[in-house]
């Protein structure tokens, strides 16, 4: 559990009691746009942000970028905080924060590619914002990540998307194919 969450872990993957997280590289800073909201975002996935943003305007839909681009680092500093002794977890303590945020080098966020829509909190599934979002985001390239009973046994986030194009599928290939 320490190497994982010191982010020295060197595994592919984690699966941890059949939770399961994929390693992501961070992505080159050239490659960031600083969004509307000051988040830093992958240009590809920047531009068809505004467009969803604009068709969803079109509807009476409010879409921003809440969270967007993490480094490895900040996830180092993210990811231990609500643990009681740091890096020296129980193993249940561990086993909540594995199920609802990813250890340093696991976060999508590292890509660039992943945002978080509108809110991180849970009543955001009962949002119009989600709904048109459920309904409308993969026309533009945006896909849940986690949606329920999603098949690396991560919590439910309905703010949570990854942008794929032919380009990140790549990048995402290992959890698309899971």
């Amino acid at each position: 559990m320490e190497e994982i969450i010191k982010g020295n872990y060197k595994g592919d993957f984690i699966n941890f009691k059949g939770i399961i997280h994929f390693r992501y590289f961070e992505c080159e800073r050239k490659d960031l746009i600083e969004t509307q909201t000051g988040e830093l975002i992958h240009k590809n996935a920047y531009n068809a942000f505004i467009e969803m943003q604009k068709n969803a305007k079109k509807e009476g839909i409010n879409l921003f970028i809440e969270s967007g681009f993490r480094s490895v680092e900040e996830q180092k500093e993210i990811f231990p905080k609500k643990f009681k002794n740091k890096f020296m977890p129980t193993e249940e303590e561990f086993y909540s924060r594995l199920k609802f945020s990813a250890p340093p080098n696991f976060s999508e966020h590292h890509t660039g590619y992943a945002i978080d829509i509108n809110s991180v909190e849970d009543d955001f599934k009962d949002t119009k914002e989600y709904l048109w979002l459920f309904n409308n985001s993969e026309k533009f390239g945006f896909y849940n990540s986690f949606p329920k009973n999603n098949k690396q046994n991560l919590g439910f986030e309905p703010w949570h998307y990854r942008f794929i194009d032919d380009e990140t599928k790549k990048i995402f290939k290992k959890a698309i194919e899971l």
